[in-house]
């Protein structure tokens, strides 16, 4: 008990930890839009214009929901810092571009939909306030406002992407431009924040910089100090020499960046030591060099990890990645590779090693007498001392039968007529020896030749597998598959996770955006689009089996699909042998290829002896061991008939009835070679499966067909072997009868484990069975789920 208290207790104070993780993110990305908000809306350009705040919002409503509010506090409240008619003109302007982008009629651009509202905002504010047309210059200064808030809006736009991809998605040279245009103007809005001796904006620039020099070097160092400080002159309408003292900080702290925290401090703070003896006017006060101490010291408290985040985003580790995921195919590659390869050894040992004989085909025929000239009272006179040339008479049919003209072949065969008087039988021997002879060496040609393809085969993958170990190569994950397929779609699925790869266990969730769309219309898109679009890339049908909707870190819905295996089986097997002896020639077996794939083998070895019962064991096993290399079963099928007919030692012959049952499609499909009918009922109805082939290894000829049958739930499948059906009564009577019996228990609802014993005890009361017999009865139902399952008669209501 005490170890469970304690594992209850590390399991809760995980859980806490890991909620208070997730709390405490979540606090600082509502923070940090709260605070960007706050300056943006306070960032003054031109000493007159304030067009920052829209743009943020409409990104952020756009693609950021949950950070709406803060956004709208923030901005306000930074508003409200300039004036109450700043705060006025900011909810004029939010509610004009809600009005807009909720136009039914047309659906603007973001850009233009955020300049209209500034336009018509700050047009209708200073039509009020001067009480009619503004000013030229006030005119002058909206249309400013206008221009700075659609290009802020596509700046915006190249900074904040999707949460999602928000750290994946590259850093390129437009999105960095984005993200420092956004630092300027926030830095702008903050110049008038100081505390005492503490001034925000020295603090927040020389800390960027210092930031910068140390995961970027020179060049991104200098770049962030130059434009920064360029864009801030700008705002303030003032080109000072502060710029130079920007740009020559980044260049310095980036050349100390090799020699630590410490260089990269003492190397920002020189330039500014050296240009306030150097130029008296610039405004190097108290004020500037406390807030860049202060910046230094924040930057020694940073913690590692951050630096080492920004320096792999900023120089990614592409050759480590790359050999990484070339290592990676290598190995998934190799390992293919590897299976395929057994698979081909497992083949080449089948057909060649394991039923290789000595015998060899003679191209030249030796004539000897035939076993009907042996019993002739005329042999002495054909073969003996007196030889009437039978020899050459059999060896010019031989040579005749191997041609195409047909009217050698009958004046051979006329030349031996006059020559023999039992030439009936005798043509009827030689007809037999050379249809042997045909097979033999069709048989033998045919193993040799299979054989050394496949020998061929092997070492062809073992030269290819070593070279690919030396070569580059692309490689597409099943995700990339996927997403691919929903992208053409036109499906915005911005994460896909396979939790299961394995037929029939396949599990998946895919998060897709939510777009104010109900449970319905998720649904809908499920069942008409990306239930098609999973089936054609998996070959599998796919259900929904959760709908969840998720709010952090943002609005998005995530549904969980798994392979649909809408049936289960449930079978029973019925086996006698003849006379209650304890060995039977029948062999059955039922088995999961997979969770929506059954086998299910039925086979008849040649008579009631223990070798039948090692044939029909044998032709089962080695079915199943093709199957497990993922061979089709009817190349399994005529496999196994090639490799066991050219056993010419021991004739081994064996029945086989081979089903697979789909429980994702519902569908049955059979094979059969020499085997009895598969019954299936279908209420009242019957249907009937049949099968012409010969049984596996008997000679000479062999074909086997595929039946596919759809089946329906409640069906009743009946497989047998011959033995349960007499040979002293008419066969189409005892069928019928064996049939009704199934059925009228079948219709009484008996279970199925009781069905056959109950059906062959009253079978076998009035027809005898003389043979070893097995029956397999199975059925298959739609999987129903408990909850789904309501009897208001289940449970006495008190």
């Amino acid at each position: 008990m005490a170890n469970i208290e304690m594992i209850n207790e590390k399991t809760s104070w995980q859980s806490f930890t890991e909620r208070f993780s997730i709390k405490k993110i979540s606090f600082f990305i509502h923070l940090f839009f709260l605070l960007l908000a706050l300056f943006l809306s306070r960032a003054v350009m031109f000493e007159a214009a304030v067009p920052f705040l829209l743009p943020f919002w409409a990104i952020v409503k756009q693609r950021y929901e949950n950070e709406k509010s803060f956004v709208l506090i923030g901005g306000l409240i930074g508003a409200l810092t300039l004036g109450v008619g700043q705060a006025l003109i900011l909810g004029l302007q939010i509610i004009l571009y809600e009005l807009i982008t909720r136009f039914r009629f047309w659906k603007l651009p973001v850009g233009v939909a955020v300049a209209l509202s500034i336009f018509f905002g700050q047009f209708i504010w200073q039509v009020i306030a001067n009480v009619g047309i503004p000013p030229l210059i006030v005119q002058l200064y909206i249309y400013y406002e206008v221009v700075l808030a659609f290009f802020m809006t596509i700046f915006m736009r190249l900074f904040f992407v999707q949460p999602h991809r928000f750290w994946t998605i590259g850093w390129s040279y437009e999105r960095v431009g984005a993200g420092l245009v956004i630092l300027a103007m926030v830095l702008t809005g903050v110049q008038s924040v100081v505390v005492s001796y503490f001034g925000l904006f020295p603090f927040m620039l020389h800390l960027a910089i210092c930031i910068a020099a140390f995961t970027g070097g020179v060049p991104i160092a200098a770049m962030v100090a130059t434009i920064v400080g360029a864009l801030v002159g700008v705002a303030k309408l003032s080109f000072t020499g502060m710029i130079s003292v920007y740009a020559m900080t980044g260049v310095v702290a980036g050349l100390f960046s090799g020699l630590g925290r410490i260089s990269v401090v003492i190397g920002s703070i020189l330039p500014s030591i050296f240009f306030f003896f150097y130029d008296a006017t610039l405004p190097l006060d108290t004020v500037y060099f406390v807030s860049i101490s202060i910046a230094g010291i924040i930057f020694f408290a940073l913690p590692q990890k951050l630096f080492t985040f920004l320096h792999d985003v900023i120089h990614p580790k592409r050759d480590e990645v790359l050999l990484q995921r070339q290592q990676w195919l290598t190995e998934h590659t190799t390992e293919k590779l590897e299976t395929f390869q057994n698979f081909v050894l497992f083949m080449k040992e089948l057909v060649f090693d394991r039923f290789t004989s000595t015998e060899t085909v003679n191209q030249v025929r030796k004539i000897e007498p035939c076993a009907t000239c042996m019993s002739c009272f005329r042999y002495d006179r054909c073969w003996g001392e007196k030889n009437n040339h039978m020899d050459n008479l059999i060896q010019d049919w031989f040579i005749a039968k191997s041609g195409i003209k047909e009217s050698e072949q009958i004046l051979a065969e006329e030349r031996i007529k006059q020559k023999c008087v039992k030439s009936t039988k005798l043509l009827e021997e030689l007809d037999y020896q050379l249809y042997n002879d045909k097979m033999n060496g069709q048989f033998y040609h045919g193993k040799k030749m299979i054989a050394l393809q496949l020998k061929d085969l092997s070492n062809h993958l073992n030269k290819l597998m070593e070279d690919m170990k030396d070569e580059t190569l692309s490689f597409k994950t099943i995700e990339e598959e996927l997403e691919y397929q929903f992208k053409r779609a036109h499906v915005q699925c911005f994460q896909i996770d396979v939790l299961n790869n394995t037929m029939g266990e396949r599990a998946i969730i895919c998060s897709f955006a939510k777009k104010n769309k109900s449970y319905e219309d998720q649904h809908l898109l499920c069942e008409r689009i990306i239930l098609p679009i999973l089936y054609d890339v998996f070959s599998e049908p796919f259900q929904v089996e959760k709908i969840t909707e998720q709010k952090t870190p943002f609005a998005h819905v995530q549904i969980r699909f798994r392979s649909a295996v809408r049936y289960e089986i449930e079978y029973d097997i019925y086996s006698r042998a003849k006379n209650s002896a304890w060995v039977s020639g029948d062999t059955h077996a039922i088995f999961h290829i997979h969770p929506g794939l059954v086998a299910v083998m039925l086979s008849d070895g040649m008579g009631q002896s223990r070798e039948a019962q090692r044939e029909s064991r044998r032709l089962v096993r080695l079915m199943r061991e093709c199957l497990s290399y993922n061979m089709n079963p009817e190349t399994a099928m005529h496999t196994l008939h090639y490799v066991i007919s050219l056993n010419r030692e021991v004739d081994m012959y064996a029945t086989i009835d081979f089903a697979l049952v789909d429980l994702q499609k519902g569908a049955l499909w059979s094979w059969k070679a020499g085997s009895m009918s598969t019954y299936i009922l279908r209420g009242e109805r019957l249907l009937k499966v049949d099968g012409a082939a010969a049984p596996v290894g008997f000679m000479p000829v062999f074909s086997i067909e595929t039946e596919k049958v759809n089946l329906l739930a409640d069906d009743f499948v009946v497989m047998v072997s011959d033995g349960v059906f007499s040979s002293e009564f008419e066969w189409e009577e005892q069928e019928k009868y064996f049939i009704s019996l199934i059925k009228s228990r079948i219709k009484n609802e008996m279970p199925i484990e009781v069905i056959l014993y109950d059906v062959m005890e009253q079978f076998g009361q009035r027809y005898t069975v003389e043979d070893d017999c097995t029956v397999i009865l199975f059925t298959v139902a739609h999987v129903v789920p408990k909850w789904a399952v309501f009897s208001p008669l289940s449970k006495e209501i008190s």
